[in-house]
This record gives C-alpha cells, structure tokens and sequence, in this order.
C-alpha cells in the first residue's frame, strides 16, 4: 500500500505529528512505527534544558534501535521543553515556530506513580496535558488530532461492561494515578479539539522480542513467583489478568491517529476476556517454562480470595509505610479483582490488526525479564548505575578494601561522595568530555572511584597495567594524548623520574573508531580541543597515605578537596554529558605481537557486556547476595570492564572486595568466599598442585576407581572448595590464555566444573561455558546477541554489541572486516553450537615438512611440569618442535623430562616436543620479555635466545643451558 495515498486513492498532504514522552519505552515503540511513513514529519519533545541534551536523552533511549537513531538525521526533529512549565518551557518564538509547525499530536507522557500525592500526580498528568491542549489551540492552520494516551483503569471501581466512549467518576478510584488520568482525559473530551483517545490495559513487554523498559505490575507478580517469595495469591483462580503487549498498542496508536474516521472515539486497547488467562493458567504455563528453561520446580500457587479484604484495608499512607512484598499485594488487588469486562466496539470496527494470544508471548517477556533480573531498563552509562546502585536500599552495595591481609569497609555513601568530589576535581583541573585521562594502580576502591569519576564527566579512562616499565608507560600517554596520569601503586612511584613528558604531538586518533550510524560530531570536536592543549602532564596519588609521594604529584586527599571546594558539583555530577555512541575508554593490547594497540570502547558497549555479563549466572544463583573479589588488574577488559561494572546490574545485595596484592590471592579467597570467580588457568593450576600435595589429595588422586574412591569424593571435594575458598561459588570461569583440557578433566572428576571462556582485548567476553551444559575442550557457545561465523582460512570472525568500534590510532588497520572483527584465532564449531579454539593465526608454526602445528596449546600443557615456571615452543621451518622450558631454583630435571614424555604420548608426532633446555628463570617484564599481563613476546625472546635455540638444534653446548635433553631414538616427525 501507498502511504503517500489516502483511502480515495488521492495524494496526501504531508503530516507534521508531535510526540511527547518519545524517551520512554511506550513513544519510543510508537516512534518506531511513525518512520516507517515517508510523509510524516515528527518532532518528538523531550524534556531537558538544551537541544543537545534532549538530543542525548533520546538518542541513549533509541540506542537499541538503528532505524530510531537513523531517523534523527531526516526524519526526527527533537525539541528540548517540559509539559510542565508554560509554554512548555519554551520562548516566545519556539513556541509559535511549533505551534506553526504541526498539525498532530501523540500524548504519551504520563506520571506513573501509583499512590503519590494526587497534586503532584496531576502537575504532568492533568496540567501538562492541558498545556498541550493550549498547544493545539495555537496551531496555525488547520488541527487535525490530538491522540491521547489514558489507561483501561481510568474506570477505577466501576463494575460490569465498561463502555468505550463512556467516562465517570461515580465509583471512585483505587488509586490517585487513575483520578488523575480520568481529570486528563474529561479534559481531552472537553478542549473542542478533534482527538482519539486510546485506554490500553496493563501494557507488558514486545510480543517478538519480551523487550519492555519498565517492568511494571504484572511483572511484580511474575517475579515473586519466580523467586519464591510468594505462593499465596490473594485473588480467585479464576480471575483474568489484563494483559496487552506493547507493539500491539503502539502499532493501534500509530494507525488510528490520522485516520479521520475515529475522531471523538475511544478505543480499549485491551485484550478481549475470552482471550485473557486465568490467574492460574497464566502461573501454570510460568511453572512449566521455569522447569524447562531455568531448571526451577516452583511450588503450585495457593489461592485464597482475599483481595477484596486488602482492597477495603489498603490506602496511600499504608502503601507508602509497608514492606515490598505487602507493597506488590496492595498494588496488585485492584487489578487481580476484574469484576467487569472492557468494551471493544470500536477496537473491532476500526482496527484490523489481531491481537497476539498470551500463551504466544508469555514464554517471550519471561525470557527478556529473566535475563535482564527483572531491573529496570534505564538509560545510565555503567558510571551513572555505579552511582544509582551505592545508593540503593533494595540492593544494598557494601564495598571492602583487602590490604595487608585485613578487610576494611568503605561505606557507599563515602565511596559515593568520594566519586562526586574526584569528578569535581577533575572539572576543576580542566578534565572535559572526550579528555583521556591514565590510570596506573593496583585495585582498590579508590581505583573504582576514579573510572566512574572520569565516566560521570563523559571524559576518556586509559588504564595501564601497574606491572608496565616506565618506557611502555610514556609510550601509551603519548599515543593516548592523557592529560593527567593517577598513580596508584608504589612501583612507579618510585620510579617517576623515568617518566618523560609526552612531546606537544597530536595523537593518531582515528575517525572511525565510532561506526557511522552513531557518529557524534560533538565528541570529535572535544577530542580534538585536548589535543591541542600545552598543559602538561598532571599527576596525582590515589595510593595510601603511607606511602611517600613526590612534590609534585597532587596527594589524594589534595585531590578530593579540589572536587569539595568545586561549588559546580549536584547533578551535572551525576549524568554523564554522553550518548552510548561517545568514546568511554581505551584498553591497550598487551603487545604480544608488537605494539600495544588503543582498543576503544564506548558507553554503548560497556553497558552491553555489563548487563550480559549479570544475566550469565543461573536465575536461583542470580537472586541471592553476590559476593565478588576484584583481583585481577583492574586495567585488564575482563576486569576492568565486565568485573568492574558488571557487579552493580545484579538483582540482587552486593558485597564487593578489591584486593591490593595480587599475590594475596589465596589467603583473601577464604575471607570472601565469592559467589561467581573468574581467573587465568595458572591459578587452576596451582590449586590443583596444592591439592596434590595434601595426603588426603594425594591418597584421592591415585586411588583406583571403586567404592572407596566414591565414598571419598564429596569429602574431597568438600575439602579442596572449602580450603580454597571457593565453596559459595555459583561458577568457576577460566579465560584470558590457553588451558589444558586435562586440568578441567581432572576438576570435572571431582564433580568440579570449571567453565572455559573466550574472549579478547578487541571483544572482552565473546562465549562461555555455561552452567548445566559445561562442553570440556570447548570455550562454549556465544554469548546472546553474539555471532561467530568461520572463515575458509578458519579464522573465528565475531559480530556483536560487545565488539570494538576501532583503533585509538589512526596508523593501524581497522579489526573489522564488512561488520565482522577478525580475531585472528583460528578454529571451529560444534554441531551444538560450542567454539573450540585450535591456535593463533599469527603464532602458528610450520615445520619444514610442511605441518601447521599450535604452540600455544601444547604449552598450556608443559607448563604442568613439575618446577617449571614458563615454557616456549620454537620449530618454524624445522623438522620438530624444540622447548625452552624457564624453571625455578629446585627444579628436577628427570621430572620434568618425564612429564614431557607423557604429555607426548597425547599428542600427533608432528605436535611432539623431540628436544628441550632447561633454562634459569630470568624472564621479566622490565626486560621485555613479557608484557604487562605476563605473556610472553614471543619475537622479542626468540631474538635474545637465538644461540641457545642453535645449540639445540645443533646439539651443542651454551652458557645459558643448564640442562638439555631429548626424546630417546627418535628425531623424526
């Protein structure tokens, strides 16, 4: 059909509709279906102070939809106002050059406070909306409707058929929202304005995608059940349940408005009784998909009519000072207690499109509300939900300092405040959006106040691992163009005079590091305003007081009375000037490979892998207290990013700890005892060794299958988790390099499931494990909204929102390939869907007969030799594969021959380690033989050592050989 044609097959007259409220989940839908018109013309009002602000406000509203975003550039004009202020907050001129401008209007904005006080109530939903109607009375030529958007529930306590065009007040309301509606609507009725009035039911998520913003009454209900908190349900069993999903309303409201034929009508988007579940078939089908899909068994619900009871008992004042569970059953009564029937009359003469049956579309919102933990979908950054979250007295923050082997508090009220002062100080020093500033330091909550400081001003975090030598750290503040560098560990304060000033050069920023679709001239245009600056370079502590600093570094507490004295601090300090497409952080590459590269990432992405990140847990493990320690360098993506953040999006009390040294590690598991752990599989590694070197370990692990072996098992593996800490732990993820699949046979075993994962600096988390289906020798299936594809050459290609836009640098080659990123990582998939990884492109060996052979996997393996501290494979262009094993001082090397000869045995002869030397362990990172995160450089080492590799293959002697050895009679392939 022609949407340029009207019923008459005549041209239209284009249309000029303003949508108020298209911020919010409801406008936002319908939105969606007003573009697909191309003679419609939109202005969506949007309450802020500027255009750039109400510009930001719906562009991180519309992020998740391309065509909304795209729509900005032609088809969308956004008006910054407020329906509450006169004029709608706008001057003189803004005003009439509106009024001139449209000849429709779509009414969406409403305040949904249920029980607040009916004066502030009506301030937008009464007054606003006859501030609007003032509107349309202003409008120059000829208005042709005002759509408005009411609710079902506009009837209050009437009972029995509730006409459509039909509005009274003789029966009261159950609520101060309804009143307030029923005076918005008599006023809609009364302007002498042509309108249509639209009154849907309890609106839940989309019927395709679950997708909703504001999980509302009906999900209060579903989530009790869900978590077990309520079994009783106050209501008949055979009452029904409202429900509409919310593309069915949006796409009613988009086609009714300007159709001519239904001005004056009101239409009851609702779903027609005979369609609408029971109480009980609606919690039946939610047993069965909890038992199918979250592996739950809930209890059968208990019914007990008395809502009638709690309707008469229930008022404002009670709701207000009752319990959350007493709060939800007030809430719910009225709407569990349907004594009438919505008339459809008008639904059904004017309306075509069927309405999708509950059975259909409930399994689809239970999976979107379940993976979002049933939170709200708002529109923070993860700095903004950081700050939301310490405030929280529904999911209490406690956060804790692990330091010296004690645990000290830092309460969320101090550590909030501490974040609003560190922002205020840097505002003061001249920290804009877009501004990179560089952080160096060991973990701490201090660390955690500084990223979301420097996330609330919308300016650029660059953090470094605090294992970096000074060289790499000058390197990385000249690429990156910082403009003050924190320093948070005592290794490089000692050793500032080391660190040279960035050269006054522009840094190599890249244009495309923000896709088209999401360009935002704006950020580009501070990006290039700090580049520009000759201020040098800012340094300032965020150690502990006792350690020495320099005169010239600002003090911590120096740092923090800047930002008290900064008299500009409130909400500016509590909203990021940012939409989800502006640059947030820059993550440097190790540089295995070369030259760390600046992998960027923005608040859309950061937001993305929080939120996913949140949801991986099972739902029973998801609702109960997360207890979680920060160990790995906060630089890091995995921690930095997923860990840092991730935390604060879970349904749940938090504990969190951040643990200044690294090597703690295993004394501060026992005192925190984390419900989720991530780690790198050396830490695996380990465990296991120490378990082995117990007697009860040890007499397990070589027992012969058999009676005893079971009767033994529980208690090991009771033993092993408690001892290690790790016993409340929900999950158990290895990441970050290579592990040896017999290391996670050998944990499955005892009936421990460590779960692989994937992931790289370019895309931080990509596949996991997951729970329940753990697939040993796989990094497991994608992550949701995730794709992996193969390429002919088997290189993993990845698209997904958690992907990297680009290069900071505008000398490197961007990742992505026609939307996919090339990882560079070589291998396949399952039938089941599972990734296993078989080696690194760049890093894969051919021998000389011709055989590509991973190094990185049969290394994983060595490095369980006994005493060995790091193995390096060598053999491009040889007839085998040559070891370079660096040991500790008590090494043996009879055991560590004997332990290459079994890992042998499972390997194909070309993957064979034939010959080894035993070497001293001076590898270090100041040296530059291993990177910040301990990998090692492979070129770099293969440089320093090319005698001793000669000497192996030439079987002669080097000074810096301590042992060398091979395997027996052969020396072929």
């Amino acid at each position: 059909m022609n949407n340029n044609l009207n019923e008459n097959g005549e041209e239209k007259m284009p249309s000029t509709v303003l949508i108020t409220g298209a911020n919010g989940f409801l406008g936002t839908q319908i939105t969606r279906q007003l573009i697909k018109r191309d003679d419609l013309k939109i202005i969506a009002l949007v309450r802020a102070e500027s255009k750039e602000q109400a510009l930001k406000r719906l562009e991180r509203a519309w992020y998740d939809w391309e065509e909304l975003t795209a729509s900005l550039n032609h088809q969308v004009k956004v008006v910054p106002g407020d329906i509450t202020l006169e004029n709608l907050g706008l001057d003189e001129d803004d005003y009439q050059e509106l009024a001139s401008s449209i000849n429709h209007i779509i009414h969406t904005v409403a305040d949904l406070g249920l029980h607040i006080p009916l004066e502030e109530l009506r301030k937008t939903n009464l007054e606003g909306t006859c501030k609007l109607l003032e509107l349309a009375h202003h409008v120059k030529d000829e208005f042709k409707g005002f759509s408005h958007i009411s609710t079902a529930y506009i009837a209050g306590k009437q009972k029995g058929i509730i006409l459509e065009d039909e509005l009274t007040d003789q029966y009261g309301f159950w609520s101060n929202y309804e009143k307030s509606k029923y005076e918005a609507e008599m006023a809609v009725r009364k302007s002498g304005l042509p309108f249509t009035i639209f009154r849907p039911g309890m609106v839940v998520g989309d019927s395709k995608t679950g997708e909703i913003k504001t999980f509302n009454t009906v999900y209060a209900l579903l989530k009790l059940y869900l978590t077990g908190r309520i079994r009783l349900i106050p209501t008949s069993p055979s009452l029904t349940l409202n429900m509409v999903p919310v593309d069915y309303v949006a796409c009613a409201v988009a086609d009714l408005t300007f159709s001519p034929k239904v001005e004056g009508k009101t239409f009851h988007l609702t779903t027609p009784t005979s369609q609408l579940p029971t109480i009980r078939e609606l919690l039946d089908l939610v047993q069965k998909w909890a038992r199918k899909e979250l592996g739950v068994n809930l209890p059968r619900p208990i019914f007990l009519p008395i809502s009638s009871l709690i309707q008469k008992v229930s008022s404002p004042h009670r709701l207000k000072h009752s319990s959350g569970l007493l709060n939800t059953l007030f809430t719910l009564a009225p709407y569990l207690d349907e004594k009438r029937v919505f008339s459809q009359e008008n639904m059904q003469k004017y309306l075509d499109t069927n309405i999708p049956h509950w059975e259909n579309y409930l399994p689809v919102i239970l999976n979107y509300a379940v993976y979002r933990g049933f939170f709200h979908r708002s529109e923070r950054t993860v700095h903004e939900q950081v700050l939301f979250r310490l405030k929280s007295k529904s999911y209490p923050v406690s956060c804790y300092d692990i330091v010296d082997g004690h645990i000290k508090e830092k309460h969320p009220a101090s550590l909030r405040e501490d974040i609003q002062n560190a922002a205020g100080a840097l505002k003061e020093m001249g920290i804009h959006q877009g501004d990179r500033v560089a952080l160096v330091g060991l973990n701490s909550s201090r660390y955690l106040t500084l990223e979301v400081a420097i996330g609330i001003l919308g300016a650029v975090s660059v953090p470094l691992y605090y294992t970096s030598p000074p060289m790499e750290i000058n390197n990385v503040l000249k690429a990156s163009g910082a403009k003050i560098l924190f320093i948070g560990t005592p290794h490089l304060m000692k050793r500032l005079d080391e660190l040279h000033e960035p050269p006054d050069e522009t840094p190599n920023k890249n244009p495309d590091v923000i896709p088209d679709k999401h360009q935002n001239k704006d950020q580009d245009e501070n990006l290039n305003e700090s580049k520009t600056s000759d201020k040098p370079l800012e340094m300032v502590s965020f150690c502990r007081e006792s350690q020495k600093i320099p005169d010239n570094v600002l003090s911590w507490s120096r740092f923090l009375e800047k930002g008290k004295n900064n008299h500009e601090r409130g909400s500016s300090l509590n909203q990021a000037p940012v939409s989800f497409s502006d640059l947030a952080t820059i993550r440097y590459t190790s540089g295995t490979t070369g030259k760390p590269k600046g992998v960027t990432f923005n608040h859309g992405n950061l937001r993305w892998m929080a939120e996913s990140m949140a949801s991986l847990p099972s739902w029973k493990d998801r609702n109960r207290e997360v207890r979680y320690l920060s160990f790995l360098p906060m630089n890091h993506v995995v921690e930095g990013i997923l860990g840092t953040y991730s935390p604060y999006y879970a349904p749940a009390p938090l504990k969190i700890h951040f643990l200044e040294d690294f090597n703690h590690l295993a004394s501060a598991l026992p005192q925190v005892r984390p419900t989720i752990f991530f780690s790198v599989p050396r830490f695996y590694e380990k465990l296991w060794s120490n378990l082995k070197n117990t007697s009860l370990g040890s007499h397990y692990i070589h027992l012969k299958e058999g009676t005893l072996k079971k009767i033994l098992k529980p208690l090991v593996r009771r033993f092993f988790l408690s001892k290690a800490g790790l016993d409340r732990c929900a999950q158990l993820i290895v990441g970050s390099a290579t592990s040896s699949q017999q290391l996670t046979y050998d944990y499955h075993e005892l009936d421990i499931e460590v779960h692989n994962a994937y992931g790289l600096t370019e895309a931080p988390l990509v596949t996991l494990n997951r729970r329940g289906a753990n697939r040993i020798g796989t990094v497991g299936e994608a992550l949701p909204e995730t794709s992996i594809k193969i390429a002919e050459d088997n290189e993993i290609m990845i698209k997904g929102p958690q992907v990297t836009p680009g290069y900071f640098e505008t000398d490197l080659d961007p990742p992505i390939k026609d939307g996919w990123l090339k990882t560079g990582d070589m291998g396949y998939l399952t039938p089941e869907r599972s990734l296993v990884i078989t080696g690194r492109k760049k890093e894969l060996m051919i021998n000389s007969y011709g055989k590509s052979i991973d190094p990185l996997r049969i290394e994983a393996l060595l490095r369980d030799a006994p005493g060995t501290c790091e193995v390096m494979l060598v053999g491009e262009g040889k007839p085998y594969l040559g070891g370079l094993f660096w040991v500790e001082e008590n090494y043996n090397p009879h055991d560590i021959s004997k332990t290459i000869q079994e890992i042998n045995q499972g390997l194909s002869r070309p993957e064979q380690v034939k010959r080894w030397v035993i070497l001293s362990n001076d590898l270090s990172i100041d040296g530059g033989d291993l990177t910040a995160n301990m990998k090692l450089k492979r070129e770099i080492i293969t440089q320093r050592y090319q005698d001793v590799i000669d000497a192996l293959y030439q079987d002669t002697s080097h000074p810096l050989i301590l042992h060398i050895d091979q395997l027996e009679a052969d020396n072929g392939t």
